[in-house]
């Protein structure tokens, strides 16, 4: 029976190695060079979730051919021994691959980068031009520099064209663990890599890098509204909590969007279940001429989407010439050409500035040239400031864009010094330039000053500052998210593990609740959940993958429980500290048994 025992592990042991090996091998199919770090990062935000059923067969079928090559080994090899030695073969040859070691012993060793060269954007101050100029920043997915050169074929002619005639900065490098979208804008805006979160379980779903301070944010504390779009849902990646955490008044994808458009995404479908690029930037016509006709100056960024890879999209409004990837990026470059045109034509125009970048270089290798070396992202800048001037710079990246888009509005500040960033418009050297590759080795050790920044309360104290309506029934994210004491918008339900409310006098009669709510569940799971008035519990639920959500729940709530018109709502669960955080999703509430009269 022992023998049997230590049969079936080493087996495991060697399926497991060839399985993770044959993955291994897929991702680099698809994406290239890949590293723990990136692949922590993506995991957490559950980035497999939005790919492409093709892709997840792709997945799958490495997997079956990792288990059909372990049981050839373990076949031909037979001896316990060998079959170990084979798996723990794989297993170090991919954690290599991957940089797992170094990752680790990067743990153990402390930079002093950010106590030497960030400089806290809050610390700094700024001089606005009298008459503050909008901005509009454009990211255009994964857009390299160099389509305006496959096969003696340019793809990009309208781009390239600006990149002669306009403002372009030359010298473009891209670090390493920020070539995916999220990581591109939070370098682009805030002046800081974004890096796997240190923090565990519920923590850091509460917010996104809350301690640090962006771009959008300088922006909003001086006057301008500021919006972001794109045509997929906002809440992947947490797009939706960054952009709200720092400063965007108004975040939209595709939900918003339809709601606020009244469009119907099944007539104008694009790249990852979300709208195509041609309608979204139809939609950001709309948004920008409502936000022109305000007197407060504004910010608005939009990012596109049909250029992802491996699941590009190839717009209606375009013809296809080539039956492949050609076909899209010439699309894209003509759809940008066509809506740069029309701002152009703009009243507001005159006083605009627009900044275009490709948010990261293509993951991975870029089938549509065999060159893989000096890969740049599209860059220019249209009606920059008349004040400020570009000067001449061998090297930057992503991190230097927010300081950059600062300069090119007019604004005076600290040298053009703004996080790790340095203004491309001032004579300050970037930090690629100084230190070269080091930069990457730097950013990639532990730092006391970036963990600060995920440092965050658990909860927020609750304020009772909003009475609740009596008998109406709300619905929308931004009523139910009044009451939440924090929150997290997650596929368009307001998840929270606390509701606070203030309410009007009561007399004589208990407070009723009526729920609908989601539950998230661990597949074939079950949860018990807690209703907690004021600290005494008054209902208890349990919770199967057999009910069907969204669940419909009346609580009444005793008289005797309410103090001084306060009622904190908590909803605790028998699962861990992540369950917890999210406790339900709302998607309704409705308080009644009040005597609505009082009002």
């Amino acid at each position: 029976m022992i023998k049997v025992l230590k049969d079936m592990l080493c087996l495991l042991f060697l399926v497991s190695g060839f399985v993770l090996l044959f993955i291994l091998m897929q991702t680099k199919h698809i994406w290239g060079n890949v590293y723990i770090e990136q692949i922590l990062v993506n995991l957490e935000e559950n980035v497999l979730s939005s790919v492409s059923r093709e892709v997840l067969y792709g997945f799958v079928i490495s997997a079956i051919l990792g288990v059909v090559t372990a049981i050839a080994f373990s076949v031909i090899l037979k001896k316990n021994r060998q079959l170990i030695i084979v798996g723990l073969i794989c297993y170090v040859f991919s954690f290599f691959e991957v940089g797992v070691f170094s990752y680790f012993w990067r743990q153990t060793v402390s930079s002093e980068i950010y106590e030497q060269e960030y400089v806290p954007p809050q610390n700094l101050n700024y001089t606005f031009l009298s008459n503050k100029r909008n901005l509009i920043l454009i990211y255009v997915e994964s857009m390299e520099e160099n389509y305006a050169s496959v096969a003696n074929e340019n793809l990009i002619s309208n781009m390239y064209a600006r990149m002669k005639t306009e403002v372009s900065f030359k010298g473009f490098y891209q670090l390493q663990n920020q070539d995916y979208t999220m990581a591109a804008m939070v370098g682009s805006l805030c002046g800081v890599p974004l890096r796997k979160s240190i923090l565990k379980g519920h923590l850091r779903y509460q917010n996104f890098l809350e301690g640090m301070v962006c771009l959008p944010e300088i922006l909003s504390q001086n006057g301008y509204k500021t919006v972001f779009m794109k045509g997929a849902d906002i809440d992947f990646s947490r797009a939706g909590l960054f952009m709200k955490t720092h400063g965007f008044d108004e975040v939209m994808g595709k939900s918003e969007i339809q709601a606020h458009f009244g469009l119907e995404l099944k007539e104008h479908t694009g790249a990852f279940g979300g709208f195509d690029d041609s309608t979204l930037y139809e939609v950001v016509k709309k948004k920008i001429n409502e936000l022109s006709s305000s007197d407060k100056p504004f910010f608005l960024s939009f990012l596109t989407l049909d250029t992802h890879t491996p699941d590009y999209f190839l717009s209606p409004v375009c013809k296809s010439e080539h039956g492949d990837k050609k076909d899209v990026i010439r699309c894209a470059d003509q759809m940008l050409s066509e809506f740069l045109s029309w701002l152009e034509k703009q009243d507001f125009y005159l006083n605009t500035t627009v900044f275009v970048m490709g948010d990261h270089i293509q993951t991975g290798k870029n089938e549509l040239y065999e060159d893989q070396r000096g890969r740049r992202v599209v860059n220019f800048v249209l009606n920059p400031s008349p004040l400020v001037k570009k000067q001449e710079h061998t090297a930057w990246t992503t991190l230097d864009a927010a300081p950059t888009i600062l300069s090119a509005l007019g604004v005076r500040f600290s040298d053009g010094k703004f996080g790790l960033g340095r203004s491309l418009f001032s004579k300050t050297p970037t930090l690629v330039e100084k230190m070269g590759l080091k930069l990457e080795t730097e950013l990639s050790k532990s730092s006391k000053v970036y963990d600060s920044f995920e440092s965050v309360r658990v909860h927020a104290e609750p304020k009772y500052e909003i009475y609740a309506p009596l008998g109406v029934e709300l619905i929308s994210n931004k009523e139910i998210e009044k009451y939440a004491t924090f929150s997290n918008v997650l596929m368009g339900v307001v998840y929270s593990d606390e509701f606070s409310f203030m309410l009007p006098t009561i007399e004589n009669k208990d407070i009723e609740l009526d729920l609908s709510f989601k539950v998230m569940m661990d597949e074939g799971g079950a949860k018990t959940i807690s209703v907690v008035a004021n600290g005494q519990e008054i209902e208890k639920w349990n919770v199967t993958m057999k009910d069907k959500q969204p669940l419909m729940k009346q609580i009444r709530i005793p008289l005797s429980l309410i103090d001084n018109g306060k009622l904190l709502l908590k909803f605790e669960t028998n699962d861990d500290a992540l369950s917890e955080t999210f406790g339900i999703g709302v998607m309704s509430l409705k308080i009644s048994g009040l005597n609505e009269g009082l009002f």
